[in-house]
């Protein structure tokens, strides 16, 4: 997600407001499954990794890769710098814009139940105004003509919330705030478009708040519940969470960032930009993603293949991006060896997952570090999320 960084003066204010995320009092889950990682033939490469990019600052790193050869995973530094609790693969942390993958897949799942729950893959094409007010849509740049695939696929030209100054005051003066789907909306009513609908792509949450609201539009319950009911239970994802409908619990890793510019991090923990409506909120560990990426990608038991054969209908390209019916395409300069998955990134918090299909290599990671808006750290992480890649595919 793209975050404008202002006012930071008034950054005190969150800490006046009760916390949503806890100060973390335990290291997380252990593995579920036997760990062999000691054993795959790359885990001294991935553990010194690991050991590299803690000393180049970053506060805390879980990483999972499996390849050909095995599950291998690990993890460096704090989860909680004050209170000294390390970073563990089992530690909870912010997936933040990974939630549109699994919002994505639960579309999908919807979709392919069509019989009951009366959406089928044909409403790709469907305006949303078939499901959300003129009240709402009249005050939103392309708002009636867009279709319920154009916002899966960011193909609206609607403006990012995100990018607007007046949503940070707002966070800034409230950062505990539980948004509303059209509480947030408001923020770009009357805003101009950035491209007419269907000509272009353009990365924007605000697309993910439409979708939410189409969800529970058609089906009458809150999207929340059906992420319970139809991923989150069904794969066993038991340490995953969606803030704000799930309490958080204390094994939750802290979030930083350098708040300040002057490359001392800072706890942003909960400075919470709209959780809960479609676009961000979800935590998770390696682990339950795990048990997500590999049904969704690899065993291809969460949707049919033909529903992920689907998601993956990729048109225009956005900078280093395709986007597929509510995946990314990214990684492109490996050329075959691209990546499909979802980017997260927040304030305090950055996440990766992504399967690379050619060399048939699945990367998850979490970093408690924001890594969107410009510090000297973002660039340690780029180049860390570039090494462990070269280092998974070669």
């Amino acid at each position: 997600m793209k975050y404008i960084l202002f006012l930071i003066i008034i950054g005190c204010l969150f800490s006046c407001n009760k916390a949503e995320v806890v100060s973390t009092e335990s290291e997380g889950v252990s593995a579920p499954w036997v760990d062999t990682s000691s054993k795959h033939p790359k885990a001294a490469q991935f553990d010194a990794l690991l050991k590299k990019y803690k000393q180049k600052g970053l506060p805390g790193i879980s990483l999972l890769i499996r390849d050909s050869k095995g599950t291998w995973f690990g993890a460096s530094g704090k989860a909680d710098i004050k209170s000294n609790i390390s970073f563990k693969p089992g530690t909870v942390s912010k997936t933040a814009s990974i939630t549109k993958l699994l919002i994505g897949a639960l579309v999908f799942k919807l979709m392919e139940d069509s019989a009951n729950t009366k959406i089928g893959f044909n409403d790709l094409q469907t305006k949303v105004s078939k499901w959300i007010p003129d009240a709402v849509l009249s005050k939103i740049a392309n708002g009636r003509e867009i279709t319920l695939g154009q916002c899966m696929k960011h193909e609206t030209g609607i403006p990012d919330i995100i990018s607007e100054s007046k949503f940070y005051l707002a966070v800034l003066n409230n950062p505990n705030k539980k948004w509303g789907a059209e509480e947030l909306l408001s923020y770009i009513y009357e805003k101009p478009a950035l491209f007419k609908q269907g000509n272009s792509a353009a990365y924007s949450n605000t697309n993910t708040i439409l979708v939410s609201m189409v969800i529970e539009a058609q089906t009458g319950r809150k999207h929340s519940d059906l992420l319970h009911e139809l991923i989150f239970r069904p794969l066993a994802m038991n340490q995953t969470y969606y803030h704000p409908h799930d309490v958080l619990p204390a094994n939750v890793a802290q979030a930083y960032f350098d708040l300040y510019n002057n490359n001392a991090i800072v706890n942003v923990s909960n400075l919470i930009t709209g959780n809960g409506n479609g676009y961000v909120g979800v935590y998770s560990n390696l682990f339950d993603l795990y048990n997500f990426a590999n049904a969704l990608f690899i065993n291809q038991t969460l949707l049919k293949p033909s529903s992920l054969q689907l998601m993956q209908t990729y048109e225009k390209r956005d900078g280093s991006n395709y986007y597929g019916y509510g995946l990314q395409k990214s990684y492109l300069d490996n050329g075959i060896d691209f990546g499909i998955g979802h980017k997260g990134r927040d304030l305090g918090y950055s996440a990766n997952l992504f399967y690379f299909p050619n060399k048939k290599v699945l990367h998850i990671l979490f970093v408690n570090y924001g890594t969107d808006a410009k510090s000297n750290l973002r660039e340690v992480f780029s180049q860390f999320v570039d090494e462990m890649i070269a280092a998974s595919l070669n």
